[in-house]
């Protein structure tokens, strides 16, 4: 491989006689792998001997990001004095780049320890009864144990174990965080989550009985928590409005599409792979992100098409098999929040005022469209992988337009 990036002849030998070499060769190959350019493998080639000399590194040896940073410290230096240098500007966080991402590679970065509170066992043993005892799917045991945490960790500033906890101090936390960082919705959803693990503390004797069932979140008013998405006719001039051959413009129809036709969430559409899709039986499955399993949906003409010129045109050769990839190398994965990035950029470019104008919003609209077609709450449920038909209930209650008809009826003198 060191042939292809390597022109001359004292350098090919200087790599080749450098220690580590199957190693280096391997980082290598794995780069390449994902697309990385020649010009800059060829950048990271020489950067890793560096790295060999200035760590000291006869074998791949388990090493911190402290000793990393100072490395690059002293690597700066040396560049900084070498009159030949031609720039300095990127020189010490290059260096860190290159040895972070090759040791991780090879499994030496040390991490850095998190220190063990008195709240951890209660915390993994609380997600470990959600995942085994209530089913619930990894996002919501990771949300729940997220919310607890930071109550414990304010809790732990004031008091060394969880019996001395008292339904005040739960109050005080939430009055807390609604007045400093959380809107009255994060707030209500925390209370919540506070609310299932005292459930549990109180079960296995950590607290005192009563303090689940004290809990309470803010009011919430009637309309505050219903759906609010843009029009289907305004989903519809979105769509249209995605124009270009460009692979950018190509991919976003393509994401639009199936956020606002199938009604997915980002990370359904973010997990999507290329073997999901059955193109002779015109479907494709996706894995929920909340009811967990995997459901097969038709392939709806126009959607196909856009993803079949994403495909086709746009998405680069690379070997990460999922189906919407990063347009730079290196190539991956696009993350759910890349996803909400160019959904909100897309409805604000079409003059679209949504109060969320993320995926979710188009989600909303497509299961109030669905509701003003006539298709039943337990159909509309189905295909947004609702776990419970109370999720896909609160869509009744945004059809204004049929409400109206109902009221507009003549009775025929009936009354």
């Amino acid at each position: 491989m060191l042939d292809t990036l390597l022109e001359l002849p004292f350098a090919l030998n200087r790599h080749r006689d450098a220690p580590l070499l199957e190693e280096r060769l391997a980082f290598l190959k794995y780069l390449q792998e994902r697309g990385t350019s020649r010009a800059a493998l060829r950048n990271v080639s020489g950067q890793m001997l560096h790295v060999i000399d200035l760590l000291n590194l006869e074998t791949l040896r388990d090493v911190s990001a402290d000793e990393i940073k100072e490395a690059a410290r002293r690597w700066g230096e040396q560049q900084r004095a070498n009159a030949r240098a031609r720039t300095y500007v990127r020189t010490e966080s290059y260096f860190e780049y290159v040895a972070k991402k090759w040791l991780h590679f090879a499994g030496k970065l040390k991490s850095p320890l998190t220190p063990r509170t008195w709240f951890t066992d209660h915390l993994e043993d609380f997600a470990q009864w959600m995942t085994e005892e209530q089913g619930l799917s990894p996002l919501s045991v990771r949300s729940h144990r997220w919310k607890a945490s930071r109550f414990l960790a304010w809790f732990a500033e004031m008091h060394p174990c969880l019996a001395s906890v008292r339904l005040q101090d739960v109050d005080g936390f939430l009055i807390l965080q609604g007045s400093t960082r959380w809107n009255r919705t994060s707030v209500t959803v925390a209370a919540q989550a506070l609310r299932s693990f005292f459930r549990h503390a109180e079960r296995r004797g950590w607290c005192k009985h009563g303090i689940a069932e004290g809990i309470a979140g803010p009011r919430r008013y009637v309309h505050e928590g219903l759906p609010e998405g843009p029009t289907w006719t305004e989903v519809q001039r979105l769509l249209e409005g995605i124009r270009g051959k460009s692979a950018s413009a190509l991919r976003a129809r393509a994401i639009v599409s199936l956020f606002a036709i199938y009604g997915l969430r980002s990370g359904e559409v973010s997990r999507l792979l290329l073997s999901d899709f059955d193109w002779s039986a015109e479907t494709f499955a996706v894995t929920h992100s909340k009811r967990g399993g995997t459901q097969r949906y038709p392939l709806q003409h126009e959607v196909g098409e856009a993803i079949l010129e994403y495909i086709t045109k746009a998405r680069p050769r690379t070997e990460c098999r999922h189906l919407f990839v990063t347009l730079h190398m290196p190539y991956r994965c696009v993350a759910p929040s890349s996803l909400w990035a160019l959904t909100s950029r897309r409805l604000k470019a079409a003059g679209i005022q949504c109060r969320r104008n993320g995926p979710h919003s188009l989600r909303h609209a497509c299961a109030t469209h669905l509701l003003q077609e006539g298709l039943s709450l337990k159909e509309i449920g189905d295909l947004l992988g609702h776990r419970s038909a109370m999720s896909t209930s609160i869509y009744a209650k945004v059809d204004i337009t049929m409400l109206r008809r109902v009221a507009d009826f003549d009775l025929g003198g009936l009354l």
